[in-house]
């Protein structure tokens, strides 16, 4: 009995002193058609510095009022403009007509050149920076997986680091040129 006694109080003890790593959002994106016939799916977590947990799959306009600050979440409790950090020009303004808040963010609007040849959608007769049709050429997919490390575009999520690498490039001519000079 004492025993037991002594090992939880070690444990006490010890598991109190230890100091539990900062909980930290991890943002990301997906650049391909999803279910929902968006050629971008946006994700958040949590990292405690172990795992990567509380994953919420959200649209380009929640995504931007979460990260952001506009909207109130566990992922930014402390309402952070993280792109505002990241010197990211992407906001959420008020339509001065309709007073409703409107998505502003080109790098966003951006992303779904790396993948595509051309748009995929009819909509929009946009040309993207990839050199075949639907996807990166073997050159580009080689550059996707070095610089970010996306093995596969169709799956993988610029994650993190690589998420608001891929965000700064997609503004940046020279990188842009580069890119589309891979065949």
């Amino acid at each position: 009995m004492k025993a037991r006694f002594m090992l939880l109080l070690c444990w006490v003890i010890s598991s109190s002193i230890v100091n539990s790593p900062e909980v930290k959002p991890v943002f990301g994106v997906r650049v391909a058609i999803g279910a929902n016939s968006s050629v971008t799916s946006f994700v958040c977590y949590l990292n405690n510095g172990y795992t990567l947990s509380r994953q919420k799959n959200v649209d380009a306009e929640s995504f931007v009022k979460i990260v952001t600050g506009y909207w109130p979440s566990i992922y930014n409790p402390k309402r952070i403009d993280y792109f505002k950090q990241h010197n990211i020009e992407c906001a959420i303004f008020t339509d001065s007509i309709t007073l409703k808040p409107v998505l502003g963010c080109l790098p966003i609007d951006s992303l779904w050149k790396i993948h595509f040849g051309t748009y995929p959608f009819n909509n929009n007769s946009d040309i993207g920076w990839s050199n075949k049709y639907h996807r990166p050429s073997p050159k580009q997919e080689q550059f996707l997986f070095n610089r970010y490390g996306i093995r596969q575009i169709d799956s993988d999520y610029f994650l993190d680091t690589s998420f608001w690498m891929i965000m700064n490039d997609v503004m940046d001519k020279d990188w842009i040129s580069n890119y589309k000079s891979l065949y």
